[in-house]
């Protein structure tokens, strides 16, 4: 009997170990999620997420921050001919977060200002076994399709948010799949590099406070 319940313990470990992923920071355009995709995970109201990222060839600027509980705004600025431009911006509405048994989900809705361009969407999150989380959703334009991604902790007993704490992500959108590694190189301060769509793409991203 003894021996079953250690098993059973052991067992717990595994599943439920690294089940904080690295702490959260704004997506290519400005929601907070992975790479470009979207996740439930909104700032707290005491936060600001800022970021930079390289990627095609363009430097774009992005932000997220709360707006009311559960709510956050979003967008990214898009350095062209030397002059900053508002290229998204967006909201997003955790509705419930996510449980040791039951997902979480959110709705959002992006590029308000664009009526050609808004796309709206609901997305669900749950932790996984052995670590890994992961984030699928559907919704109009770019997430017609559907969107899903998944994230684990490369260094198990790290602590989210701090060196050195690393995620690998992978996730796959509007027939794009890509790929990312988000290191924690001190608190708040985290290094995001990888593939996207087969082209390298490096971001820096900060969470004040």
């Amino acid at each position: 009997m003894w021996k079953n319940n250690t098993l059973l313990i052991y067992l717990g470990i595994i599943f439920f170990i690294n089940i904080n992923i690295a702490q959260a920071a704004p997506t290519t355009y400005g929601p907070t999620g992975l790479i470009d995709i979207p996740t439930i995970d909104v700032p707290r109201n005491n936060q600001l997420e800022l970021g930079y990222y390289h990627l095609d060839s363009a430097s774009y600027e992005v932000f997220a921050l709360p707006f009311f509980d559960n709510m956050e705004i979003s967008g990214a600025l898009r350095d062209e001919n030397n002059k900053h431009s508002l290229k998204t911006l967006n909201i997003k509405y955790k509705i419930k977060n996510e449980g040791i048994v039951k997902p979480g989900f959110a709705v959002g809705i992006d590029d308000l200002e664009e009526n050609q361009g808004t796309a709206a969407y609901v997305v669900v999150s749950k932790a996984l076994p052995f670590g890994l989380r992961m984030h699928s959703g559907i919704g109009t334009r770019r997430y017609k399709d559907g969107f899903i991604g998944l994230e684990t902790k490369l260094i198990p007993l790290s602590k989210g948010g701090q060196f050195p704490d690393m995620s690998f992500m992978v996730e796959h959108i509007d027939k794009k799949t890509s790929y990312g590694i988000r290191l924690a190189t001190a608190r708040g301060l985290q290094v995001t590099a990888g593939w996207r769509d087969k082209e390298p793409f490096w971001g820096i991203t900060y969470t004040v406070p």
